[in-house]
This record gives C-alpha cells, structure tokens and sequence, in this order.
C-alpha cells in the first residue's frame, strides 16, 4: 500500500507540474465566470437574466464533461504511457520497489484525482459565479448542481480508462492522442446515424448528470446506463493492465 501511495503522489506532482493541467485548472474556473458575465450582459441587454441565470452551473458542467476535461484525460493518459515510453523514463519507475499493477493503477488513480480536482474547481467556481446571477430558486440549484458534478466522476472514470486502454497500443504520445480524438469523435457522431447505439456506447454518457437533475430518469435506466459504464471500465482497466504487464519497455 506505501508503494501504491508513493507511486500515486509521484504521478499526480508529474501531472501537476505539466502547464496543460493548470491551464486546464484555470479554464474551468474562467468559464463560469465567462457565463456569468456573458448572461448578464445578456440579461441587461435581451431581459434573459432570470431565465439563464440559475443555469451557468449546469452550462458550465456540459462544457467541461463534454469538452474541456475528455480533451484533458486524453493528453494526459498518452502522456503518462507512451510519452514516458518513447521518453525512455518509462524503464526509470520500473526499477523502483514497485509491483508493475501497482505502477499501473496508481498512474490511472492520478488521472482520476486530476479529473476530480479539474470538475471541483469548475463547480466552485460555479457556485460563486451564481452568487452574482439571478436565480429564484439558489438552494434547489446547488443542490442540483451538487449532485451533477458528483456523478459525473463515474462517465469521466470510464473515458479515463478507455483513454488509458487505448495508449496501450502506442509508443508514441502523438499517435495515442490522435487516435483518442477521432475514436471520441467518431463514437459521438455514430448515435446520430445509428440511435440505437448510444444506450451501448460510454462516450454516450459524458451529460450522463441531466439524468440525475431536475425530474431525472427513472431508476432503471439509471441502473442501467450505470452498470454499462462499470462495465467498459471493468472491461478496459484489465485488458490495459494485463498489456501493461507483459509490455517490454
């Protein structure tokens, strides 16, 4: 458990002291602000204060899990498997007192911490942003707002590991991120031909909080989409740590 731990902080101060993670950080807290600023203008200007205004959280969440943080795991899962293969520093922690699986899991924990830490920054943010728009009901839509960003941790984990799974087929940081960026893309536009699809694909899921605010959907669905998404995680964190395991570095 120390060598699982001390693997986990060593990956996360890698991922920290890379600019693209506090510029992400900033931008997820920049962007409510951007809304809040933007809906007032809007409101002053088209009378839309009230309509909108309760909603630059929500807003914000759609922007972050749907754009803003997929882009973010990708650049940091081919960072933290092929980039530090190709980089040869990848050889460095394996001779470390420190179990491959163990190596492994504390790489995708680090990229989980980061997506946790990126989508608590943007709802802070939002919840301060809210202070200054017009909203009837404030309680009601923290509350909402409180829930939305907690069970988007569960859409975000299993992108993480299909990321994560996907980088096992690369030794290169830029190949890995390409390939990220056309299957998310292809998996997005797919649904919009095939319907059908989307119930079965995980990058179906990243708004996977509208169906927990508001009215919501019903328990089963719930449980279903849930347990599709426990599913490729379950699938995708085998599969990359047995690669792991038996890939020669």
């Amino acid at each position: 458990m120390n060598a699982l731990l001390a693997s986990w902080r060593n990956e996360v101060e890698k991922l920290w002291l890379r600019k693209r993670t506090k510029a992400v950080l900033a931008l997820a807290v920049l962007i409510p602000v951007m809304f809040t600023l933007g809906i007032g203008f809007l409101g002053r200007a088209l009378g839309l204060s009230a309509a909108l205004g309760g909603q630059v959280s929500l807003i914000t969440l759609n922007v972050v899990t749907g754009f803003l943080l997929p882009l973010y795991l990708f650049m940091a899962a081919a960072d933290l498997f092929p980039g530090e293969t190709s980089a040869r520093t990848m050889k460095l922690m394996l001779v470390r007192p420190v179990t491959r699986a163990k190596l492994f899991a504390a790489k995708v924990l680090a990229l989980g911490t980061a997506a946790a830490a990126i989508l608590a920054a943007a709802g802070i943010a939002s919840a301060v942003s809210g202070l200054l728009s017009f909203s009837a009901s404030p309680v009601h839509e923290w509350t909402d707002s409180l829930i939305a960003y907690t069970v988007s941790i569960v859409p975000l984990a299993a992108l993480s590991l299909i990321a994560v799974w996907i980088a096992m087929f690369f030794a290169n940081s830029a190949a890995a991120l390409g390939s990220m960026i056309l299957v998310y893309a292809a998996a997005k536009l797919l649904p919009v031909m095939f319907p059908a699809f989307a119930i079965w694909s995980p990058f179906s899921y990243t708004d996977w909080h509208t169906l927990w605010v508001g009215a919501g959907a019903g328990t089963d669905k719930l449980l279903q989409s849930f347990f599709v998404l426990i599913a490729y995680s379950m699938m995708a964190y085998v599969s990359s740590v047995t690669r792991f395991e038996r890939k020669s570095y």
